[in-house]
């Protein structure tokens, strides 16, 4: 490895020996100390690699044994060189190109804010342009410390901030406080939102209305949240108005019922599809502008069922043109119906499995189901399979309404 780095600090050449005497030079060579490697021979002639300075040496030698020799390839730092001399403005070029990226990366060309959700970033933006991040800012001028210290003081929404560099980006990552809601402290009144039967209730605030194992309908008065004047009693026994008048609260409680739902899923006993016989016709329009040419026209059996696709292929606009020219390419697949047969088993369990997906959409996630039966209906249409599912659960049914009017 040490002597191929020498040979290419030195320079090698590639050499053809061409002559009837070839064996010859290269004992002459051999003789004077001129290392020759890697010698094949090719037809007549010989290839060897020998250093750049053996190359001049060389003259004397291929007249004594009358040969000819032309360079073929050469390599080494000493072609490196004059290769770049003879290319002084790329060289020149390739050094400003360093030198001028090295300057602009020492400077921020894109600043990112990440990470806001709720706040606005043109105001975290403009303290950090007021603190030096800006683009065309350079980064040993910009503290990145100084400028998290002021957002954090400036915002009181942001819990924590970072600045990072990347190349000539500059990142500003928020990560924003979770600000408690303000809580609605409106009046309201609580309502069923169901029909049901109350089986549990408890009125944290706000007069109670009903009690437990009332029957309740969608709309009805739950907990209200205004409280009427209170009277006292004397000593005498005699009741007396305290002169405080009705107030207004925010009606708060739990109220738990027993909620019923009945859905119904239906299944046929007998379908159809249409199956692709592999026949097909095809009709070819071309649209320009406002104006359809027909191209091709699809011959039709009218008494047989067709499938319809279309495909539409817009053609490049032209150049300095507002022209549309598209094509509409219309494939009539030719079908026939096919008739299938259910069971009465598979057609029960398609209808129960409709009114299934049906109930489960009405009940929350939160309810807990006490009970879920289905049941066979008789259906009118012979081919028809009718099922109706019912859920009976536990689920909270108190609804805040805002109190209007007062």
């Amino acid at each position: 490895m040490t002597l191929n780095i020498a040979n290419y600090i030195n320079g090698m050449v590639r050499i053809r020996i061409k002559g009837i005497m070839t064996e010859r030079f290269v004992n002459l060579c051999m003789a004077q100390r001129i290392l020759l490697w890697d010698i094949v021979k090719h037809d007549n002639d010989l290839y060897a690699s020998m250093r750049l300075n053996d190359f001049f040496r060389i003259r004397p030698i291929t007249r004594v044994s009358q040969v000819k020799i032309r360079v073929v390839a050469y390599r080494g730092l000493p072609f490196l060189i004059k290769r770049v001399k003879q290319r002084k403005m790329m060289l020149f070029g390739a050094v400003a190109s360093l030198i001028l990226l090295n300057i602009m990366t020492s400077y921020i060309w894109f600043v990112d804010i990440i990470g806001t959700k709720q706040l606005s970033d043109t105001m975290i933006r403009e303290i950090a342009v007021q603190n030096g991040l800006r683009p065309g800012s350079e980064k040993n001028t910009v503290n990145a410390k100084q400028i998290e210290k002021k957002i954090l003081l400036a915002i009181p929404e942001v819990a924590w901030v970072g600045v990072s560099f990347s190349g000539t980006r500059a990142e500003i990552e928020i990560v924003e406080k979770t600000m408690p809601r303000e809580e609605d402290k409106a009046p309201t009144d609580i309502v069923a939102g169901k029909d049901g039967v109350i089986i549990e209730f408890i009125a944290l605030a706000g007069k109670p209305m009903v009690k437990k194992g009332d029957t309740v309908k969608k709309g009805d008065l739950l907990i209200t949240g205004i409280i009427p004047e209170q009277t006292v009693v004397d000593e005498a026994g005699q009741s007396i108005k305290n002169n405080v008048p009705p107030q207004l609260i925010k009606a708060n409680g739990i109220v738990k019922a027993r909620v019923w739902y009945e859905t119904y899923g239906e299944a046929e006993m007998t379908v159809f599809h249409h199956e692709r016989t592999g026949n097909r016709e095809m009709a070819i329009n071309i649209k320009i502008g406002s104006n359809q040419i027909p191209l091709k026209s699809a011959k039709l059996d009218p008494e047989a069922e067709f499938e319809n696709e279309v495909i539409h292929k817009k053609i490049p606009v032209w150049r300095n043109s507002g022209l549309t020219v598209e094509s509409e390419i219309n494939i009539y697949h030719e079908v026939k119906t096919l008739w299938a047969a259910k069971t009465t088993e598979e057609a029960r369990d398609e209808a129960r499995t409709k009114a299934l997906l049906a109930v489960q959409n009405l009940v929350p996630e939160t309810a807990q189901i006490l009970s879920r039966t289905s049941e066979v209906l008789d259906a009118a249409e012979p081919n028809l399979v009718r099922v109706k599912v019912s859920i009976e659960s536990i689920e909270e049914i108190g609804r805040s309404v805002a109190i209007l009017g007062q």
